[in-house]
C-alpha cells in the first residue's frame, strides 16, 4: 500500500536543539547513545490488529503505536487504553483507504465532499486526494480525528501521516498538519528533507512556523517490499545491528495472519497478512530483545519526546 514512503529518506536536515543540545541529549542521554522507538502503525484497523499490537507492546519490545481513527475498531482501542493509559499511542492521521474490500469514510461530515469518492469511501491514494480535497477539508478531517481520540479518552502522544498524504499532497496539507499539531500541543512526526523542500518552494505558506521548535528525530526506518522478499528477520536483524546514534524510529505493522487480516488485505502483494505476522513474530521474539541488549539500544517513546514541548 505504498505506506509512508517519505521515511526512506535521511532525517538529518533539521535538528531539534536547545542551547546546542541534540534531541538525544535533551532526553537525558549521551549524544552517542542509540535510541529507538519501535512503532506499530494502523492500530484500530481490525480486532486482530488491536490484539496483536497490544500483545506486542505488553509482551514484546514494541513500545509505540498510532491509531487510524477512521477504522471500525477504534472503539476497542479506547476500551483497551482504559486499562493501559501509560502506553505510547499517537494518531495515524488518515486521508485515504487503500484496501479493495475493506472500506471507510471520513470522520468529519463536512470534509467528505473532498475526501470521499462517489461510493462514500475515502480515495485510494494520495494523488487523488490532492486533486479533490482542499486544505480546509483536510484540516477539518484531521482535527476531527484528534477530537474523536480525545472523546474516547485517549490523549495522543504524537501525530503521523498514513501513506504520507500530508506530505505528498498539496503543500497546504503540511501547513494544516503542523497547525493542528501546534494547536493541540502534540509532537508532529515530520520528514525533514521533504519538509525543507516544500518550505523552500513555498516560503509564504510556512511563515508562521519555526520548525526548530519541533523535536525532530534523526532517522525513520521501515521495511520495503524488497526487504520483505529477502526475509523480515534478516532485515530487522540488520537494522538493529547497524543502528546509528541518535533518536531513531522503526515503523512496523504487526497483526495476525488470520482470515480477518487476509480479507482486509486481499489483492495486495505487500503490507498484507503474512507481512504483518512476520513483524509480530520478530518483535515478540527473544531474539529481538537480545539484539537490543547486544547493541546497547535504548528504547524511548514519543511521550518522552512530547514532554520536551
Amino acid at each position: 500500500m505504498k505506506k509512508l514512503l517519505f521515511i526512506l529518506f535521511s532525517l538529518s536536515l533539521i535538528n531539534f536543539s536547545v542551547k546546542g543540545q541534540s534531541l538525544t541529549e535533551r532526553l537525558g542521554y549521551d549524544k552517542n547513545d542509540k535510541l529507538l522507538i519501535i512503532h506499530a502503525d494502523d492500530l484500530g484497523l481490525s480486532h486482530g490488529k488491536n490484539q496483536a499490537t497490544f500483545k506486542a507492546m505488553t509482551g514484546g519490545v514494541v513500545n509505540s503505536a498510532s491509531i487510524m481513527m477512521t477504522c471500525p475498531w477504534v472503539a476497542e482501542v479506547g476500551k483497551m487504553y482504559e486499562s493501559r493509559p501509560e502506553l505510547d499511542l499517537g494518531l495515524h492521521l488518515t486521508l485515504t483507504n487503500e484496501w479493495f474490500l475493506y472500506k471507510w469514510g471520513t470522520v468529519s461530515d463536512q470534509a467528505a465532499a473532498g475526501l470521499e469518492n462517489d461510493q462514500g469511501y475515502m480515495h485510494a491514494d494520495c494523488a487523488t486526494v490532492a486533486i479533490y480535497a482542499t486544505e480546509e477539508q483536510v484540516k477539518m478531517e484531521i482535527t476531527a480525528q484528534v477530537e474523536q481520540a480525545l472523546a474516547l479518552g485517549i490523549r495522543p502522544t504524537h501525530l503521523d501521516s498514513h501513506m504520507g498524504c500530508l506530505f505528498f499532497g498539496r503543500p497546504e496539507y503540511l501547513r494544516a498538519y503542523l497547525q493542528v499539531a501546534q494547536a493541540y500541543g502534540i509532537p508532529a512526526m515530520v520528514e525533514p528533507q521533504m519538509v525543507t523542500e516544500i518550505i523552500e518552494a513555498n516560503p509564504e505558506i510556512f511563515q508562521e512556523f519555526d520548525l526548530d521548535s519541533y523535536p525532530v528525530v534523526d532517522a525513520v526506518l521501515t521495511a520495503s517490499p524488497q526487504d520483505f522478499e529477502k526475509g523480515m528477520t534478516n532485515y530487522y536483524t540488520s537494522v538493529l545491528n547497524e543502528l546509528n546514534a541518535g533518536v531513531n524510529v522503526l515503523l512496523i505493522h504487526v497483526a495476525y495472519d488470520d482470515l480477518e487480516m487476509q480479507g482486509i488485505t486481499d489483492g495486495h502483494r505487500y503490507w498484507h497478512a503474512p507481512w504483518r505476522q512476520a513483524d509480530f513474530d520478530f518483535f515478540t521474539s527473544p531474539e529481538a530483545r537480545q539484539l537490543l541488549e547486544a547493541n546497547d539500544i535504548k528504547l524511548v517513546t514519543w511521550r518522552q519526546i512530547g514532554e520536551l514541548l
